[in-house]
């Protein structure tokens, strides 16, 4: 997965020197900036930068859908759901996404849904995403994860096996899904035979190998996918897949794509998932992910920053501690660990404040610390 991240930074860099060959307006080289943010695991600066770029009253309709698709990445990665949710519902409610970005805003806001236990819409934002986007290997496996978890398994095997005919660059996930499919039927060697190719394609793949022995299959490599990205607060997410078992498929993420500028064409990579030609008439749209085992219910709170390993944000804790000036006295940390769909398991920082979040993270924030209010 680093290595799409990588690949994701060239583009940015080549999209921004495009902007600068070809003259783009200031908001257009703000989104190439935005997008270098976000592939660059930057989530809090790229937040940053696409709240101050839409408080232009000048903005474009396209702009302002751009830029509100690109904050609602950044919300999401940082864990405020709900304003992710809104801004992702703006920007495709608005129609001013050209076909491939409308596609990876529905994509983005179904995996959202599908992280959260909401299955029904979901499954409708992944059959609008691929409507636009005929034959995308990454949410044909996600809308057969959904179809899966309905009981509706010939659909969801017909969506596994159309995803790996599509090229999926990670066919562990398919793979897997259709030893779910297989374990629920009483297929106990269709699931064996599944599962091992879900090891052969990815030996890290800790849940297919965890079928896989369960079921007195031949175990190969390791036994968990520890990851390969590790976080800085409070920058975004990795990707990895870490639910426990009997966890549904992997779900499958998209990395953020660059945004085109108006003039040239928007650069395309196909491990990311074929952006297709398809489309029809305007489809309707149905309206992220939620923290697991989170603390009590509605508590006012702010979080600190993200990290991939606990220790570290245990550390952090202390770092901040000694940054803030007493502003932490008295207050005790709570880290909470979650796994979001296709990006893995991280640790958040959290503390509860006596006084307002908004107040207290604007005192923290002119001490130098990330803060950003958050509620369960």
């Amino acid at each position: 997965m680093i290595a799409r991240y990588n690949v994701l930074c060239v583009m940015a860099a080549a999209a921004l020197t495009l902007a600068r060959a070809h003259a783009a307006p200031q908001t257009d080289a703000k989104l190439v900036e935005i997008a270098a943010a976000l592939s660059g695991n930057e989530a809090h600066r790229a937040d940053l930068l696409a709240t101050a770029a839409l408080s232009d009253p000048d903005l474009t309709g396209l702009q302002k859908a751009r830029l509100l698709l690109n904050r609602g990445l950044a919300l999401e990665l940082q864990g405020a759901h709900a304003g992710a949710l809104v801004d992702l519902t703006q920007a495709i409610d608005s129609r001013a996404l050209p076909q491939s970005e409308q596609a990876f805003a529905l994509f983005e806001r179904g995996m959202a849904l599908d992280g959260a236990g909401r299955l029904t819409d979901a499954l409708g934002d992944y059959d609008a995403s691929l409507k636009l986007s005929a034959g995308d290997a990454a949410a044909l496996n996600n809308r057969a994860n959904v179809l899966r978890r309905l009981s509706r398994f010939d659909e969801a095997r017909r969506d596994y096996l159309a995803s790996l005919a599509a090229g999926n660059s990670h066919p562990e996930y398919p793979y897997y899904g259709l030893g779910q499919v297989a374990e629920a039927q009483n297929d106990a060697e269709a699931a064996r035979s599944n599962y091992a190719k879900a090891v052969a394609a990815n030996p890290a793949y800790g849940l297919a190998a965890d079928r896989l022995k369960a079921l007195g299959g031949q175990q190969a490599g390791g036994a968990t996918d520890d990851g390969v990205i590790h976080l800085r607060p409070p920058q975004g997410m990795a990707a990895q897949t870490a639910a426990p078992a009997p966890a549904p498929a992997a779900t499958q993420a998209k990395i953020p794509a660059v945004p085109p500028l108006p003039n040239p064409s928007p650069p395309r990579l196909r491990s990311l998932a074929e952006l297709a030609r398809a489309a029809s008439a305007p489809l309707p749209l149905r309206p992220a992910i939620m923290d697991r085992g989170a603390g009590t219910a509605g508590a006012s709170q702010v979080q600190l920053g993200s990290w991939r390993q606990e220790a570290e944000a245990t550390e952090a804790w202390a770092r901040a501690v000694r940054q803030a000036g007493g502003d932490l006295a008295g207050l005790s940390p709570r880290i909470v660990a979650v796994d979001l769909p296709g990006r893995g398991r991280y640790y958040r920082l959290r503390v509860s404040p006596d006084e307002g979040a908004t107040k207290f993270c604007a005192s923290l924030t002119a001490k130098g610390l990330d803060c950003l209010p958050v509620r369960d």
